[in-house]
């Protein structure tokens, strides 16, 4: 799930949403042009034949799934802007372009039962996702779409290994700063304007550190899934190099850490004073008084 490094435009055909999904809708289209993706939106009432000179522009698509019903498996059914897209969509799936169908509720009930025969329906290139968050399905979109170059950084022992969101990048240097005064740290910055894929890096470097830390500031919407998942690659519970996640009180408040509560540590914390919460959990991990 990691976010990926390379620049290269993924030019993103966003098909019609209903009226359900149209908020979900815009803040995907945000998401998607500030990760420097080409977003090509459709025009009102556009018609099927214009719906398919514009996917044939485009990389991939993109389909929100919601309470009302886009799949048909006949032009007689075909009533709405959504429909019609989705069918335009399905004739272009092949090497080159992708069709990504995107339920963000993660729900499949009566009331959207129909997604079931779309799953039926999914063929090569063709991904399903249930990401909670827009910039979680961005970032995954990147990955499926990307030619993933990986990252040639040297690997070295550090006492902490510093991750944060290159969108945080003013306060994340300001707490690296501090904190590289008192320990040995090695940081990396994730971009999601870039293609590279980041895997193979952060695993060996996390197992040559004696302890990770994910920072965050105003990008929780990627922090929060992002160092749930990197627990879980590591080995969870049995991983021998602990994660700690740390917060800006400044944008972060009580109830948004919840869900790490259980399973993995944090602090929520003022800017100035996360180096020596960072310490202070380091020193109790080495058995240091």
């Amino acid at each position: 799930m990691f976010l990926n490094l390379y620049n290269q435009q993924i030019k993103v055909f966003l098909a019609d949403a209903t009226d359900d999904m149209a908020g979900a809708r815009m803040r995907l289209g945000r998401v998607l042009r500030k990760a420097g993706m080409g977003v090509v939106s459709p025009p009102d009432g556009c018609s099927a034949m214009e719906a398919r000179r514009l996917i044939g522009t485009c990389d991939c698509s993109v389909h929100l799934l919601g309470g009302v019903n886009i799949f048909e498996d006949s032009d007689e059914g075909v009533k709405t802007q959504s429909q019609i897209q989705y069918r335009a969509a399905k004739s272009f799936r092949d090497d080159d372009f992708k069709m990504f169908l995107w339920n963000p509720s993660g729900v499949i009930d009566e009331h959207n039962a129909y997604i079931t025969a779309i799953r039926r329906d999914i063929v090569e290139n063709t991904i399903y996702s249930q990401a909670t968050s827009p910039i979680v399905f961005v970032e995954d979109l990147r990955t499926v779409m990307s030619l993933n170059p990986k990252m040639n950084l040297d690997i070295g022992t550090a006492d902490i290994f510093f991750i944060y969101n290159d969108a945080d990048r003013d306060t994340a240097s300001e707490v690296l700063s501090m904190l590289q005064d008192v320990q040995q740290v090695t940081s990396l910055g994730i971009n999601m304007s870039s293609a590279t894929s980041y895997t193979d890096y952060i695993n060996s470097q996390l197992q040559a550190s004696k302890m990770g830390v994910i920072y965050f500031d105003y990008s929780m919407d990627w922090a929060m899934p992002f160092a749930r998942q990197l627990w879980k690659d590591s080995g969870g519970k049995s991983s021998n190099v602990p994660l700690y996640v740390a917060a800006n009180s400044a944008h972060v408040n009580a109830q948004d850490m919840r869900a790490l509560k259980g399973f993995m540590d944090y602090t929520l914390t003022e800017k100035s004073l996360i180096p020596l919460e960072v310490k202070v959990y380091f020193d109790k991990l080495m058995g240091k008084s």
